[in-house]
């Protein structure tokens, strides 16, 4: 088997490049002498003797896909380019202006007439006749490629074959020349290795998207699937076919597809090829009923005229990450007894209803704060493990008391609280109080051992005037404190 040593900052460097022309003003002078291939040739040499070439071995036996629809993004290295084409850019730009302006002093006077007069010119190739046609002259490469096809058909109705033409920058000496076969052949030896270098180039970019480490899709304009890698199609377990001209969005759970469409038409708007911010999704597959979470890097794809003609979408797979997320969000903010939201939660959720209650001035709320009377004795009694038996059943029994919308948390060993969300008067709160009387009023039954639980509430009414947390809890406690020593169930704080 044969090797091929291939230098992988070339094309990256030739890809920016290129770029860097498309943003430019069309006809403007800087993209005529990029255009031009001497100077774009020697900007492209300057930069590659200024920063580290990456070379690859690659075998030469595989066959390639004919393709220029993948740009795999080496941020790093994508970055240094830009800088030295910036840096050198000038440097080319002050040498194009002599050329133009002094081609002779230039280039030396015995390429005088090889220089001047410069322009656009379409330059067809044929084997049969073995001829080199010029047409033009045109004012801009635009103009040229528009009037191609018409001359390419006048070829083809005399018979000519085998024909190639390109666009060129140049003063041919003649308008028609037939060519020497050597020539011909050495032309075409020349060809041929661009046309492998090109073919290399396109493997080596294919094999950085199927076989990256991270899901990838190349979407159309219209977020249609146009290409998946071999990991996007093995998470999903599912074939390309199955997944081609399919619409991405429905791979998004319902509640992110708000989030990606935000995303994509906020790159619309602006001017910058992708987002650097961390950005996340949750893709769920119809086909197989599985899910995974990623983070999300999208860069859009431009066509010849800067405009959106695609969408390049690589997903790290954070589905163990999100889990752990998830599992600590829940330790912090759950009582890993009760399961009831715990303190902090329940602060949380206090300053969401203050900051409700500050936009609807008319939205009242309660604070029940509870303490289960002589839960020592329980533990003294029945042992530690009964005792957190009572506090789960307990914890149970609350929360049938309340609607899904209040909160039920536990705040630390036997003392709870519920906060009644959205209520009109002090009845509802302790039309509440009574019904957790009413379920405590049955045993709990707990290893043959029946334990009776009673409970002192306090009371407080929320509103725009209770404007801090703190004094909530302070008051509510208080006034549980005097429920219990005036042994009524419950008793409410009055301002």
């Amino acid at each position: 088997m044969s090797y091929y040593v291939f230098n992988s900052t070339l094309p990256i460097v030739r890809t920016e490049v290129d770029c860097f022309v498309r943003k430019l003003p069309l006809n403007h002078l800087c993209q005529k002498a990029l255009l031009t291939p001497y100077f774009r040739q020697k900007l492209i040499t300057r930069i590659l003797n200024s920063i580290p070439n990456n070379h690859i071995l690659i075998d030469q036996c595989h066959p390639f896909i004919d393709s220029d629809f993948f740009y795999i993004e080496l941020a790093t290295e994508k970055k240094l380019i830009n800088e030295k084409i910036k840096q050198y850019f000038p440097e080319i730009m002050k040498e194009y202006h002599e050329f133009i302006n002094d081609p002779c002093e230039f280039m030396g006077e015995q390429k005088k007439d090889k220089v001047e007069n410069l322009s656009w010119w379409l330059r067809f190739e044929t084997t049969h006749p073995i001829s080199t046609y010029y047409f033009g002259p045109f004012e801009s490469f635009a103009e040229a490629a528009e009037n191609s096809q018409g001359y390419l058909e006048n070829l083809i109705n005399e018979n000519a074959q085998e024909i190639a033409y390109d666009i060129e920058f140049t003063n041919p000496q003649n308008l028609t020349m037939i060519n020497d076969i050597d020539d011909l052949q050495k032309e075409n030896e020349f060809m041929f290795k661009e046309l492998w270098e090109k073919e290399i180039e396109n493997k080596y970019y294919q094999n950085l998207f199927f076989n990256s480490p991270d899901i990838r899709f190349i979407l159309n304009d219209d977020f249609q699937i146009q290409a998946v890698n071999n990991r996007g199609l093995k998470k999903f377990n599912i074939s390309l076919d199955k997944l081609e001209n399919s619409y991405f969005t429905s791979l998004i759970v319902p509640n992110d597809v708000e989030k990606f469409l935000t995303l994509t038409q906020k790159l619309r708007e602006e001017n910058t090829e992708q987002i650097d911010s961390f950005f996340s999704l949750k893709l769920s597959s119809s086909f197989n009923q599985s899910s995974v979470d990623v983070s999300v890097n999208i860069s859009k794809i431009l066509d010849s005229d800067n405009h959106i003609d695609g969408w390049d979408l690589s997903f790290h797979d954070i589905t163990d990450v999100q889990k752990n997320m998830d599992y600590l969000y829940y330790q912090s903010r759950y009582d890993c007894l009760t399961n009831l939201p715990n303190r902090l939660s329940l602060l949380e959720f206090l300053e969401n209803i203050l900051k409700e209650a500050e936009k609807n001035h008319s939205n009242k709320f309660a604070v029940l704060y509870l303490d289960i009377d002589k839960f020592k004795l329980i533990n003294d009694t029945f042992g530690h493990q009964v005792g957190d038996e009572v506090l789960v059943f307990f914890a149970k029994r609350l929360v049938t008391c309340v609607r899904n919308f209040d909160h039920v948390a536990r705040l630390s060993g036997d003392e709870f609280m519920i906060v009644l969300s959205h209520i009109h008067s002090v009845q509802e709160a302790t039309e509440c109080a009574n019904r957790i009387q009413q379920v405590l009023s049955t045993c709990f039954k707990i290893n043959e051992v029946k334990v009776k639980v009673k409970v002192s509430i306090g009371i407080v009414i929320g509103d725009i005037k209770s404007s801090k947390v703190s004094d909530l809890l302070s008051r509510a406690d208080m006034a549980m404190y005097k429920a219990k020593f005036s042994d009524q169930l419950f008793s409410i704080y009055h301002c």
